[in-house]
């Protein structure tokens, strides 16, 4: 469990109810409750993403469209991947979208898209989860940053104001008026003759 710290030692039976608690904890400090099924999802995404180590390198749209291309388990087995990669790069590592030159909400983007895809070519029980997945990105991503603030800053202000901006992220919005002691404004809400 070596990728992030808590604020406090963690002392569970099993990796299980460690990830669960550490989860639950960031929703306490974040101020929400997942539904269950999709904690329970969100925890056992971050065993199989501690076990396997590394995330591919590779452009996630890219890898999108060659999973859309695949059939079978072998495709929804890609996109799943896609999603939780995505979910795990903006929530626990968002400052990799700098290095890449993308915005966090790119992996969001990809993330929704890979898991809406999902709900929408399954034909179980499945699809509604992944129906679930795709409206609760933002709030999964909101939890692993704060999961991720308890060791350290999870995002400069201005990519913390560019997420809210794109994403609606409540956790972003959080921290600039944290860090700035004042309230962003979204961009709609600015007088025309002000931007000029």
């Amino acid at each position: 469990m070596g990728v992030v710290m808590t604020q406090s030692l963690l002392l569970e039976p099993t990796d299980t109810a460690q990830w669960l608690e550490l989860v639950r904890e960031a929703e306490k400090e974040y101020g929400m409750t997942l539904p269950e099924d999709i904690e329970s999802y969100l925890v056992f995404m971050l065993m199989r993403h501690t076990r396997q180590g590394s995330l591919e390198q590779a452009i996630m749209a890219l890898e999108y469209l060659r999973a859309v291309d695949l059939a079978g388990a072998q495709r929804d087995d890609k996109l799943r991947d896609i999603g939780d990669q995505c979910l795990i790069l903006s929530g626990l590592y968002p400052k990799r979208a700098r290095r890449r030159n993308v915005r966090v909400s790119y992996y969001v983007d990809m993330g929704q898209s890979a898991y809406y895809y999902l709900s929408n070519s399954l034909q179980h029980a499945s699809a509604e989860l992944y129906q679930q997945l795709c409206e609760a990105f933002v709030s999964m991503m909101d939890i692993l940053q704060t999961i991720r603030g308890f060791n350290t800053p999870v995002l400069q202000p201005i990519q913390s104001l560019e997420l809210w901006s794109d994403t609606g992220s409540q956790a972003a919005y959080r921290r600039i008026a944290h860090d700035r002691d004042a309230l962003p404004l979204h961009e709609s809400l600015i007088d025309p003759d002000l931007k000029q």
